[in-house]
Formats: C-alpha cells, sequence, structure tokens
C-alpha cells in the first residue's frame, strides 16, 4: 500500500566507517537505484576519513540530504497501510562529520551528538608524514567543495585526536554546517553565451534553483530563472500566469505574454526580456524570485519563492549601475516611485 503511494525511501548509515566502505556505498546505490532529494541518517563515530570522504562526494552527487540518528522501522507498533518509524537520537563524529557535510541538506535533530577532533591515522609512523599532508589537504578541499566555512577545519583541529569536542547548534549554524530546510543564496556575477548576469543560486526542499538579473547587447536587461521541475514540467510550462515577485510578493510583474519556457534536462528555465525600470526594481530589491500559477485566484505556486538579496547587494547595484541607460549613480527606488508597486505593469 505504501509503494502504491510513491513509498518512502530514506539510508541509514550506521555504525564504524571502514576502509573501502565508499566503494560499497557506490555499488549500493546502484543496486538500489534511490531517488534524489531522500535523507541518509547518519549514527556514526567515525572510521576511515577517506571513505568518509568518498561518501559524502557521492551523497552530495545523488542530491540527498543528511540528518543525524536512526531513523528506523517501529515493529512495536501495527499499521496496515503505512509503515511506523521511529528516530531515535544519534551521535556523528569524527569522520563521520565529513559524510553529514555532503549532504544539500543538512538537519541536526534536537539532543544529536556532533563531535569534532584532528583527523590523524590511527598508528603514524615517520613514512606516513607525506600521505598525512595529503590527505589533510584533501580534507580542506572536501570542505571546500561542500560550501562548508574554514571555520570548520579551525574548529577540528584545536581538538587533539585523543579527544572529541561536542559543538552546539548555534555554533554549527554560525559554519553554516546545519542548513535545515533551505541554503542560505549564495550571489556570483557570470557571463554566458554572450550574456552577462548576476545569479542567486539556492537549495532547498522545494529543489535547486536559480534567479538571475541578466543584460544581453543588443537586447538590454533579462530575468532568466532555472527551476528544478521536480515532475512539474508540463504545469511550470503551461500554466497562465507567470510573474516576477520582488520584495517578497509587495511587487509583482507579469511576464507572462513575453516570457519564453523551456525544459532542460531536469530543469524549466523561464528567460523574459524587461524594462529598465522593471530591472532597477530587481537591483535593488530585497528579494526576488518567480511565481508560476493556473491564474491569478489561485493561492499555489510553482517556481522559486522569493531569494533574498543580502549577500548579493554589492553585485546586483553595480551590475545595474554599470549597464543601465540613465545616469549611473542610481539610488535605491523608494516605495512611491517603484515601478508599478503591487501590481503588474501595464
Amino acid at each position: 500500500m505504501e509503494k502504491l503511494f510513491g513509498g518512502f525511501f530514506c539510508i541509514n548509515a550506521i555504525g564504524k566507517i571502514e576502509a573501502g566502505d565508499d566503494a560499497k556505498f557506490r555499488e549500493f546505490l546502484i543496486r538500489t537505484t534511490p531517488p534524489p532529494r531522500l535523507t541518509v541518517y547518519i549514527d556514526s563515530i567515525g572510521g576511515d576519513v577517506e571513505a568518509a570522504i568518498g561518501i559524502g562526494r557521492l551523497i552530495r552527487d545523488h542530491w540527498f540530504s543528511t540528518s543525524i540518528g536512526p531513523y528506523t522501522l517501529d515493529h512495536e507498533q501495527e499499521s496496515f497501510a503505512i509503515l511506523p518509524r521511529k528516530h531515535a537520537v544519534g551521535t556523528c563524529a569524527s569522520a563521520a562529520t565529513l559524510v553529514y557535510l555532503g549532504g544539500r541538506l543538512r538537519y541536526f535533530p534536537k539532543d544529536s551528538v556532533f563531535g569534532v577532533h584532528q583527523f590523524s591515522f590511527k598508528d603514524p609512523s615517520p613514512n606516513d608524514v607525506g600521505r598525512s599532508q595529503a590527505l589533510s589537504a584533501r580534507i580542506a578541499s572536501y570542505v571546500h567543495d561542500m560550501g562548508i566555512s574554514a571555520g570548520f577545519l579551525e574548529l577540528s583541529s584545536a581538538t587533539a585526536s585523543t579527544e572529541i569536542d561536542k559543538v552546539g547548534e548555534e555554533q554549527l549554524r554560525q559554519l553554516g554546517v546545519i542548513t535545515d530546510g533551505q541554503t542560505e543564496a549564495e550571489w556570483t556575477v557570470q557571463a554566458r553565451n554572450h550574456i552577462m548576469y548576476v545569479r542567486g543560486e539556492r537549495d532547498s526542499l522545494f529543489g535547486h534553483h536559480k534567479v538571475m538579473l541578466c543584460y544581453a547587447r543588443g537586447t538590454g536587461f533579462l530575468f532568466w530563472a532555472v527551476i528544478e521541475s521536480q515532475g512539474r514540467e508540463d504545469e511550470l510550462t503551461s500554466f497562465g500566469l507567470v510573474e516576477i515577485v520582488v520584495n517578497g510578493e509587495e511587487i509583482r510583474i507579469d511576464i507572462s505574454d513575453r516570457c519564453a519556457r523551456q525544459i532542460e534536462g531536469i530543469y524549466t528555465n523561464i528567460l523574459s526580456p524587461i524594462t529598465e525600470d522593471e530591472a532597477r526594481a530587481i537591483a535593488f530589491s530585497e528579494s526576488f524570485g518567480v511565481q508560476v500559477r493556473f491564474s491569478c485566484e489561485a493561492e499555489i505556486f510553482l517556481g522559486i519563492a522569493a531569494m533574498s538579496t543580502e549577500s548579493g547587494k554589492e553585485q546586483l547595484h553595480t551590475f545595474f549601475n554599470t549597464l543601465c541607460k540613465d545616469d549611473p549613480s542610481v539610488t535605491p527606488p523608494s516605495d512611491a516611485d517603484s515601478p508599478n508597486a503591487g501590481k503588474p505593469p501595464q
């Protein structure tokens, strides 16, 4: 009955990490072909560092999330259709923390234990010095690739390999180790196919999403959104109303009749020309995204909830001021002079 309604998928990673476990994990994924976006539940005090890094990269490549503590079947309860499950408090320590970092989204259940220390070989010898240095470099590269602050390595190196430093939830959040159901937006300036753009990128329960303020020579300013479709390709390309939302949902810019929508792999692309005034509103916004709805009366939308521009203000402001045709000494628009504030443009 549970399979009939789509089933429930998760992976439990429990116990010591042994050398070669990353190869076993890869074989397991090939054999079971689990869907993306499931959660890997970790309960481990660590083990082999190289295997942990390998498992972490596989978790990231397969779009999995991570959490702490086993989530298993509850055989003490009876159920006709949906199998009861229970989550227990767990530990993620030493090399297991590297597995945890592999999650695109990373959860921290109440009372979880997260422990760090210096990474080292169990029985080091003089011949292991070079290998240890190479492993340290590999760990640093891995942590960087996972988008984690270098402060995580500083925290680990501050504790001797014979001890465990239990790190609290607040400190882990400050380091960006815990994300819960949504990561912070990351803003970059890029260029591709004769288009320059400022891109905001974010992972969430609803998918991997990007919003961009673009400029193309001969065309002018453009809005571009890349939405992980998650099986909603038909709705994303056929629903009649497409709106850029600015500052939460304070400003709505209707682009239904001027946008192009195209499927590319697991993503739906929405690209639309916008006016300079609309580009200004986006560049100086607190947040922006795109909503695709059946009609203006529909309360539920597909697309991208407005993404905070807090960490991308400098890029967005500079980008617009450099490319706008008006006086480059542009100041953020006030509520009074925002283009078509509160309603779609005419």
